[in-house]
Parts: C-alpha cells; structure tokens; sequence
C-alpha cells in the first residue's frame, strides 16, 4: 500500500460483528432443521427474524459505520468505483464499498423473502406458518414451493457470491474477515474514502431500543396473533 499506515481504525461495531456471524449459523441450522425438527425449525426462523429487523432498525439508529445513510450510494459513484476498481491503487471504504452497500440490500432483501415465504408455508402434515390460515390455498401453495424450493437456492447463490468477493478483495490486500472479527481495520489514511467521526461510547440507549423492536415482529407474528 502506498501511504502512511494509521492505527487500526473502529469500524465494526459489536453488534453488528454477532450479526454477521449469526447469519451463517442460523442458515445452517435452519436448513439442517428443515423437515426433521419443525419445533426448531420454528424458533431459529424466530432468531433469524429478530436478527434482520434489529440491522435494518440499526441501518437507521446505529453506529456510524452501521448506517444505510454512509454505505447506500447514487449510482454514479457505484459506476465510479468500477472503474477505479480496476487500478491498483483503489479508493478504500472502511465501511461497505459502493458494490458492498448493493450486495447488503440483497442480502437483507433474500432473507426478509425467505421469512416471508415461511409465513404462510405449510409441511402438510403438523406445520404452519402463523400467516398460512390467511391465505388462499393457491397463494399458501406457492409460499411454500419458494420457500422450500427455488428461493432457498437463491440464498445458496448469494452466499456463494459474498464468499467469492471476501476472496477477491483479500488477494488485493484487504481483510474483510479480520476486520469483521476485531471491528478494526488498518488502512493506508490516503487511500480512505469514508472516515468518519466515532462515538467514544457505545449506543446503549439506541441498542436497546432497537433490540425491543425487533423483538415485536416476533411477539406479534409467532405469539399474539
């Protein structure tokens, strides 16, 4: 890297470190508990659930690095880091890159469909969704087909693609995974496109804020209704 090297710079903040490294793990369990647990099945679908509200909810409210607002750009500037994507010396984003925010939304867009998909899905036999009672037989029947069958291969591919572009940025020098263990990354200061001023403390308030609302989709869809 050409540049004077800073300290390591906070950039992840912890809860958004456990949610990145629940995602995989709820997905494997959830695919591991599909037709031979459905009790299970049920309640890591609750966690997957509460996990996704609670980062769109820190999209808005959360740690700097954490927000929509510093990671979602105009196309333009998406189109612009393709082409300085192709120099050596390339911007770097401490938070998700232009291509990055992009590949975020999908990945939040898949699971919301994947959950949504479950609502109103059906075994056949002891299983239901708590939505499926709302729905036609025609509309329940399509649920489940996606949520069982093509969708599922959706996240498959997402996965698959968001582990080919962790292995590319690292062989042109950057940690990805390192820096989503310890929230730091260490950089060359000239070639950083997005520093931002960090809070000294963490969020408590807003922390618990968000995790409240999470918390009532869930309430609401598994238990109340």
């Amino acid at each position: 890297m050409s540049g004077s090297h800073s300290s390591p710079i906070k950039v992840w903040d912890w809860s958004i470190r456990v949610f990145h490294w629940s995602l995989p793990l709820l997905l494997f369990l959830l695919w591991r508990s599909a037709g031979e647990d459905m009790d299970q099945h049920m309640l890591f679908a609750q966690a997957l659930l509460a996990l996704v509200t609670y980062r769109i909810i820190w999209g808005f409210i959360g740690t700097p690095y954490a927000r929509f607002s510093h990671f979602i750009y105009h196309p333009k500037y998406i189109f612009r880091y393709f082409l300085a994507s192709t120099k050596p010396n390339k911007p770097i984003y401490l938070s998700h890159n232009p291509v990055g925010g992009i590949m975020v939304l999908i990945i939040l867009a898949t699971l919301l469909f994947q959950l949504t998909t479950g609502l109103f899905s059906s075994d056949d036999i002891f299983y239901e969704g708590p939505l499926y009672k709302y729905a036609s037989n025609a509309t329940a029947s399509l649920m489940t087909f996606l949520h069982k069958k093509w969708f599922y291969y959706g996240i498959l591919l997402i996965v698959a693609m968001h582990v080919l572009a962790i292995v590319a940025y690292r062989i042109r020098g950057e940690a990805l995974v390192k820096a989503m263990v310890t929230g730091h990354k260490r950089v060359a200061l000239d070639r950083v496109a997005d520093v931002l001023p960090q809070p000294t403390t963490f969020p408590w308030g807003r922390f618990v804020l968000a995790l409240a609302l999470a918390a009532l989709p869930v309430w609401y869809l598994f238990y109340y209704i």
